[in-house]
């Protein structure tokens, strides 16, 4: 992330000079240590306000020693829903790159919600890829056929696991989805994984 951050940096600030505007206005920390963001915290007269990304280790460190105002979000609870309409490869490569990259992370994916109608194709063969890369999936009644999973309790849908673990479910349909995230999600990150336009916008204006 901190090369990414630096290649970011650079292009925001050719968008900056582009419109004529001071290239100074974003400035990146050119630091990994994180002693950068203890003083960060504290320079009231500088900083307005801090948003912190990352770990709940981070998050939690702003919120406790943060002297200038915080817009924090502590828990992620980032849902997967696989549409119906559904590339399979781009499927696969979403949810095991969500869940296995970095595990500790806010935005690590920790519930699975599949269309019943890819539930035997994509279903499986994502759930059987987590299986083999090591991840506990804890599963709900119609995955449970698959050998390997562990039976997912009413306490796994809500919560953030932070480890190589996910929840998974069949769910009817797209509005199916959307209600499980309402119930269960922290409004931190959402996904469909869809080729259907429509599917996508009804999901993003849920």
């Amino acid at each position: 992330s901190f090369h990414s951050s630096g290649e970011i940096h650079a292009c925001l600030v050719e968008g900056l000079k582009s419109a004529g505007l001071p290239s100074d206005a974003i400035q990146l920390v050119p630091t990994r240590d994180r002693q950068a963001v203890s003083e960060m915290l504290a320079m009231t007269d500088y900083i307005d306000v801090i948003v912190p990304r990352g770990g709940k280790g981070l998050v939690g460190l702003v919120q406790r020693e943060a002297r200038v105002p915080v817009f924090a979000h502590l828990e992620g609870i980032v849902h997967i829903y696989i549409d119906k309409a559904a590339d399979p490869i781009k499927a696969l490569d979403i949810v095991l790159n969500a869940k296995t990259r970095r595990t500790g992370i806010c935005g690590a994916a920790e519930c699975l919600l599949i269309h019943h109608d890819v539930v035997d194709t994509i279903g499986q063969g994502v759930v059987r890829a987590l299986l083999d890369s090591g991840v506990e999936v804890r599963a709900g009644e119609t995955l449970r056929a698959i050998v390997g999973t562990e039976a997912a309790t009413e306490n796994d849908w809500g919560r953030e696991y932070l480890d190589m673990i996910i929840a998974a479910r069949v769910i009817d349909d797209i509005d199916a989805a959307i209600a499980h995230i309402r119930q269960y999600g922290s409004n931190h990150t959402d996904c469909i994984v869809t080729e259907d336009d429509a599917a996508a916008e009804h999901f993003f204006q849920r």
